[in-house]
């Protein structure tokens, strides 16, 4: 019950926000809608604030059937090239229209054990977050190694980096550092990622330099 409640009201929480922005647009649309630009330009915020909403209460129930056991994971024999495909392929031309750099580079005949979908899921949320904090021109390296022990999956940037004060904070759900509150995002991708990854039996982590980039191990058994 406290878990429900919590989940509840988070999401709560979360969505008066794009709420009252999507009341605000109406209202100023229903004031002049014979003007056409106005009515193209907050339609356009009214798509972009349901986008949000989407991304948000997705995002949340998914978080919400992991901590709860509700989600058995598909663990197969994966290709990890296929893997890193997969999780980057919706991000590809957005790397591009920023001019920011994706290089991936690896051995092409690693494998591992893992649910293929939520696996890409998780890279490419950490992928995102990357670009999010990663200026025009940068680059986002995404690179694998098998260990004796596990296949470990590296995502590094050269972003603006995590303060010390914030990198212990960066897992947990809807947190923004106050160095990061214009960059996109509505903090779940790396809860989402760190929920996925650990409920496969690996480890993530994170390393980092305020400034100077960003360093995610990802390590699946």
């Amino acid at each position: 019950k406290e878990f429900l409640k919590s989940t509840i009201s988070d999401i709560s929480h979360q969505l008066k926000t794009p709420l009252a922005a999507l009341m605000m647009y109406q209202e100023i649309i229903e004031a002049d809608p014979n003007n056409a630009d106005t009515v193209k330009e907050f339609s356009q915020k009214i798509g972009t604030a349901l986008k949000r909403m989407e991304q948000l209460i997705l995002s949340m129930l998914k978080i919400t059937r992991l901590d709860t056991g509700n989600i058995l994971f598909d663990k197969q024999v994966c290709s990890v090239q296929e893997l890193i495909k997969n999780a980057i392929s919706e991000l590809t031309t957005r790397a591009t229209q920023e001019k920011k750099q994706l290089i991936v580079n690896g051995t092409s005949n690693q494998i591992v054990i893992c649910d293929m979908d939520w696996t890409s899921e998780a890279i490419g949320n950490i992928v995102k977050n990357a670009l999010d904090h990663t200026q025009d021109g940068g680059m986002i390296c995404i690179t694998w190694e098998r260990t004796p022990a596990m296949l470990r999956i590296l995502v590094s940037d050269n972003g603006s980096g995590i303060a010390s004060e914030d990198i212990h904070h960066i897992f947990k759900r809807f947190y923004r550092s106050k160095y990061s509150l214009n960059t996109p995002g509505i903090g779940l991708g790396l809860p989402l990622a760190k929920s996925i990854i650990e409920g496969q039996g690996g480890l993530i982590s994170v390393q980092s330099v305020l400034h100077e980039g960003t360093y995610n191990p990802v390590n699946l058994i």
